[in-house]
């Protein structure tokens, strides 16, 4: 199948929009987006034939929608602020959407204040609302009772990238697009076949176009049609039901496994207890591991239209606005200058790639990253207002403080599938009774025999906690890193193959932070060196996460085995994505990104590799 994505070098083209009184035009397509009483036509196209309202309240857990044409949002506020009205409060609506030509940030925020004092979930949704990427992006709203999955791109692409991976079918489609004289392209054949693909019998649809060619070809993707007469504002539109049953029942796991408390296995196991799964977390350390008091979340970008780029951006932007509703995160601001792994014209690169797409990074001159930091700056930086400080002790016990975990340390898991007993505990831990094992176990994971051709190995690192005489207003990046630590500042990190002697890291980390300080300021920094904090990160051959299935010698996945491992040091970016990655695998959904970066995180790429040089970087054949 064709990636949906184009690079992200090559900026969508997002919706030319004006206002005509209270309704908003698209120039483009020479056509308005809803009429002026758009609440009450969402009611009478969409809700009233579907009979959401009545399905919302009678529904007990997921609730799908499929939407072709997100547009200014009215659909997905309208549904969600009825949904929340009437569903049960243990019940959640999915509401995956479309949009080839999405609104530009800044406008949307525009739109969504003139409509949020009627619908006010619009104010959430203006808070988390994408930037202009292409590719997926799955947001939380209402506390976890709503999810938005919006795709930027063809939408018939867009719905083909799901199919086979989102198990659970759609219960009702909403077709909002341009009418199909102004935008062709989207009402294809391949659409249809791609819709009757994603429901099941009883799924339903609706749409405002009453054009023939569109109930026939429903009709003959297996929808049973019939228009709605919708006078006086219309003639009539349509809306069906879908009679062929082509779905088999999903049925999400109610217990699950997972190995490794650090941070990829509490976020893994808290995104599995807020889906309602019951989770024993397992750790072979006394105490809960990885706790280091400080650390920096911020995107490490690559502007080369690369999958791993791509999932870079995706990651990142997933977990921004998932610290938003943690503890142990503090947003600080963050600026990234020059440094080893961000020469001048790679950091320019990235402004012209990203910047563009809205204000989630913004490329600054040395006057304003002067007065951001509060400190006489000599270089030009990249802005990123929503990096956070992370106190990964306090983060962690946040995620695996709930009462659906069962935390379980001093318990060493040596097998996966068989009994695991430990001298410390003195008892059998059988986890062959879950229905799923997680394996979040760092640098281990390849320890164990199902996941040995994992090319995974630890890599030690260390941070210094020095007292500065003038620090900056916020984290920076460049040389190395430097972010608040209590009434301190954490400086490094070393990157240590083999693990180094602490003096010497300490002499490592400190002579690069001097050199980096006067090139970044003129001057030498006034510093004294208060104590270190030492850790190892989990880093795959590739330095990219191993996320997803694993597979055996035959190369077919093992059954109720999946991994989430191999962070490295972007570890605070890419675990919480990966843990929605993994929930919505179990629970019957489809992850939020593409197939193509599906397989590029994927396992079985060392599989491929190792069949053409043979096994590296700590896998074994």
């Amino acid at each position: 199948m064709t990636d949906p994505n184009t690079s992200p070098s090559t900026p969508l083209i997002p919706a030319q929009l004006s206002w005509l009184g209270d309704q908003p035009f698209s120039r483009r397509f020479g056509d308005i987006y809803h009429a002026p009483d758009g609440m009450a036509e969402v009611v009478r196209v969409f809700v009233e034939p579907q009979h959401l309202t009545e399905r919302f309240a009678a529904n007990q857990r997921v609730f799908t929608i499929g939407e072709l044409g997100f547009g200014s949002g009215l659909n997905f506020a309208v549904v969600a602020q009825r949904y929340l009205q009437c569903a049960p409060a243990n019940a959640r609506l999915h509401f995956i959407t479309v949009e080839k030509h999405p609104i530009a940030p800044a406008e949307f925020t525009a739109l969504a204040r003139r409509r949020a004092s009627t619908l006010p979930i619009y104010r959430e949704l203006a808070q988390v609302y994408p930037p202009l990427l292409p590719g997926w992006h799955r947001r939380h709203l209402a506390g976890g009772r709503i999810t938005l999955s919006a795709f930027y791109g063809d939408g018939a692409l867009g719905f083909g990238d799901i199919v086979g991976r989102q198990r659970l079918p759609v219960d009702a489609w909403l077709l909002d697009g341009f009418a199909p004289d102004r935008n062709p392209q989207l009402w294809r054949d391949s659409l249809w076949r791609t819709l009757a693909e994603l429901s099941a019998e009883g799924s339903t649809i609706a749409t405002f176009s009453a054009v023939g060619a569109v109930r026939r070809a429903l009709g003959d993707a297996g929808f049973n049609m019939r228009k709605v007469d919708q006078r006086p504002y219309k003639r009539h539109t349509l809306a069906g039901e879908f009679l062929p049953a082509r779905h088999v029942a999903y049925e999400p796991p109610r217990s699950v496994a997972v190995v490794g408390a650090g941070f990829a296995g509490a976020a893994t196991a808290r995104q599995l207890v807020d889906r309602g799964i019951a989770v024993t977390l397992y750790d072979a350390a006394p105490s809960p591991p990885n706790r280091m008091a400080a650390t920096l979340f911020h995107p490490r970008l690559l502007p080369d239209g690369s999958t791993g780029s791509q999932l870079r951006c995706t990651g990142y932007l997933y977990s921004t606005h998932w610290y938003q509703n943690v503890c142990g995160a503090r947003p600080v601001g963050a600026l990234q200058f020059t440094g080893p792994n961000m020469p001048q014209a790679r950091l320019e690169a990235a402004a012209d790639a990203f910047a563009p797409s809205g204000d989630w990074v913004v490329p600054v001159d040395p006057a304003t990253a002067s007065s951001l930091a509060g400190i006489p700056l000599r270089k030009h930086a990249l802005f990123f207002p929503h990096a956070r400080a992370l106190d990964l002790g306090t983060l962690g016990n946040t995620l695996s403080s709930h009462g659906s975990i069962d935390y379980r340390p001093n318990t060493l898991c040596d097998r996966v599938f068989n009994d695991i007993d430990h001298a410390a505990v003195k008892t059998q831990r059988d986890v062959s009774n879950y229905d799923h094992v997680i394996l979040c176990a760092g640098a281990g994971a390849n320890g164990f025999e199902q996941a040995r051709y994992l090319e995974i190995l630890p890599v030690w690192g260390q941070i210094e906690r020095v007292e500065l005489a003038r620090a900056p207003a916020m984290p920076m990046v460049g040389d190395g890193f430097m972010t608040s630590v209590d009434a301190h500042w954490g400086i490094g990190a070393t990157y240590e193959q083999k693990p180094w002697d602490e003096a010497r890291a300490s002499v490592f980390n400190l002579a690069r932070f001097h050199a980096w300080w006067r090139e970044l300021t003129g001057a030498d920094p006034l510093l004294h060196d208060v104590a270190r904090l030492r850790g190892s990160r989990a880093v795959a051959s590739d330095r990219m996460p191993v996320i997803g299935r694993l597979f055996d010698g035959e190369d077919a996945p093992i059954p109720r085995l999946l991994v989430n491992t191999g962070h490295g040091s972007q570890g605070t970016v890419s675990a919480p994505f990966a843990a929605e990655w993994i929930a919505s695998e179990l629970c019957g959904e489809f992850a939020p990104c593409t197939r193509a970066q599906l397989d590029a995180y994927g396992s079985m790429r060392f599989r491929l590799r190792q069949a053409r040089r043979g096994p590296r970087h700590g896998g074994r054949a």
